[in-house]
C-alpha cells in the first residue's frame, strides 16, 4: 500500500488556506452525529469521487527522494509508487522541453527551504509531455527543521 496518510489529512492544508475539500473532510461530514454513515455502496462512490478531486501530490524526503504519492499523482504522470520511490521527482519528470530556469527556481527554493510556485513540462512516462503548475513547500518537524518537502501538482490545459 502507498504511504499516503499526509495527503489524506488535510488539516494541514486547511491551515495554510485552501479549501476544506478531499478525503478529509469525507472523514469529517463521516464523523458527524448529524450525517448518517451512507450505505457501502454510496460510501465507495464519494470516497471514489473525492480521490478523483484530490490535486496530484508527492511528498519527498531531505534529500529529495520520494517517500509518497497519492493516486492523483500516478494518474497524472503514470509512475506507480513501486517505480518512483527513493528516486528524485526531476529525473522522472524532466527532460528536454523542461526549461532549465524554472527547475533552477525550484532548486533555489529547496535549498532555502521556501515554498514556490511554478509552471513548467514534464514527461509521463510514456515520454509524452504535459504541463504542470507545482506549488512546492517545506515540511518541518516539530523543531522547525525542514524533514522533506510536499508538492502539489495541477495539469494545465
Amino acid at each position: 500500500m502507498i504511504s499516503v496518510s499526509s495527503f489524506l489529512n488535510e488539516a494541514h492544508g486547511a491551515s495554510h488556506g485552501t479549501s476544506n475539500k478531499g478525503l478529509a473532510r469525507l472523514a469529517s461530514d463521516l464523523r458527524d452525529p448529524a450525517n448518517p454513515i451512507p450505505p457501502p455502496s454510496t460510501l465507495r462512490s464519494r470516497v471514489l469521487e473525492r480521490i478523483d478531486a484530490e490535486p496530484a501530490r508527492v511528498e519527498t524526503d531531505s534529500a529529495g527522494r520520494i517517500v509518497a504519492i497519492n493516486p492523483a499523482f500516478t494518474g497524472l504522470c503514470g509512475y506507480t509508487f513501486p517505480e518512483i520511490r527513493g528516486k528524485k521527482p526531476g529525473s522522472l519528470l524532466q527532460g528536454p522541453e523542461t526549461d532549465p530556469a524554472v527547475v533552477d527556481i525550484l532548486r533555489q527554493a529547496i535549498r532555502q527551504g521556501e515554498a514556490c510556485v511554478v509552471r513548467l513540462v514534464n514527461y509521463h512516462k510514456d515520454g509524452s509531455t504535459y504541463h504542470v503548475e507545482i506549488s512546492l513547500e517545506p515540511i518541518h518537524d516539530e523543531a522547525g527543521k525542514i524533514t522533506g518537502f510536499r508538492a502539489a501538482e495541477r495539469k494545465l490545459a
